[in-house]
């Protein structure tokens, strides 16, 4: 039965086993993490607030003015958290991190000009795909990886424009590849996984509508490198097959394809900042809190999902 299989997995995933041991070897980083995050942010909306304002135009949900530095928080306590448990990552991946967090800090200071962005995209996914699967160096296998990397972080960007909306996501999608990287024994990318989501849980809970900070193109371009990160490592180390963070993250790239991909028939310029993703349209019609709950819902059901189908053997 499936249903009692994926519980008795869960039920082994947090009795000690797997989730026993990565809470011990990682306690302390998560902890040291969450106080980076929590202090970060009260400096952020203190001392800092009137840092990079998005102010309100013709394509905003919000209507004043609202700091887009919560993405430092939230990249701040999972670095402090990855260097305190002593994660042993490449120079690539690490210049690659370095190098697309730098420019989205910029372009949240002072708007960067689109093909400067992508330029920094293109050069940080390819240096982390090379970094992690070493014979994408064939171009061959080396094109249609770049170019879902690229997209995973340009559609996390696309998709953080409504309250609670991304910090959400981020947190489930996160949680739900920490428990699967747990009940596989990968608990170094456990581990990671669980930083990301307490991070941006902490960020969601100033974040929620009303927000008082945003999450920023540093937070949200990041965070997709990460998502694109850790599902290249899952699939290399063999915990789980691509097609999990696909179904997890499902809310997010469904919609942002399908609408990038509307704005090209339609020849718009598609690259710019717009309002017709399909959250953003239910939002200005149904409100941002009941649009923000769907979604979430609809997330929690497609994790809930890949981790039954994990624990059932289908994928």
């Amino acid at each position: 039965m499936p249903f009692l299989a994926a519980t008795g997995a869960i039920r082994r995933i947090f009795e000690g086993g797997v989730m026993g041991a990565l809470m011990q070897s990682w306690w302390g980083p998560l902890v040291i993490s969450a106080g980076v995050t929590t202090s970060v942010m009260w400096l952020l909306l203190t001392r800092l607030r009137q840092f990079a304002l998005d102010t309100p135009n013709h394509r905003s949900l919000h209507e004043v003015p609202v700091p887009r530095t919560g993405g430092w928080a939230i990249l701040a306590g999972v670095a402090a958290g990855v260097l305190a448990a002593g994660v042993d990552l490449s120079a690539g991946v690490v210049v690659a991190f370095l190098l697309l967090l730098s420019v989205s800090v910029v372009d949240d200071l002072c708007s960067l000009s689109a093909r400067l962005r992508f330029v920094a995209q293109l050069v940080s996914v390819s240096l982390l795909a090379i970094s992690q699967v070493p014979e994408l160096a064939h171009w061959l296998l080396w094109v249609p990886v770049v170019i879902t990397g690229v997209w995973i972080v340009n559609l996390y960007n696309f998709m953080d424009g409504m309250d609670g909306f991304a910090g959400g996501m981020t947190s489930i999608g996160f949680v739900a590849l920490g428990g699967i990287c747990s009940l596989r024994g990968a608990g170094e990318l456990a581990g990671i996984c669980f930083l990301l989501a307490l991070s941006s849980a902490i960020f969601l809970y100033y974040n929620w509508p009303r927000a008082r900070i945003f999450m920023g193109d540093a937070g949200s371009t990041v965070i997709g490198l990460a998502v694109f990160s850790v599902g290249i490592a899952g699939w290399q180390q063999g915990v789980f097959s691509l097609a999990v963070p696909l179904l997890i993250f499902l809310p997010f790239w469904f919609d942002a394809t399908l609408t990038l991909m509307i704005r090209m028939v339609r020849r718009e310029r598609w690259w710019e900042a717009h309002r017709q993703h399909l959250y953003q349209r239910a939002a200005l019609k149904f409100g941002v809190k009941s649009v923000l709950y769907l979604e979430l819902s609809v997330m929690l059901c497609t994790s809930a999902a890949a981790v039954l189908l994990i624990v059932s053997g289908v994928i």
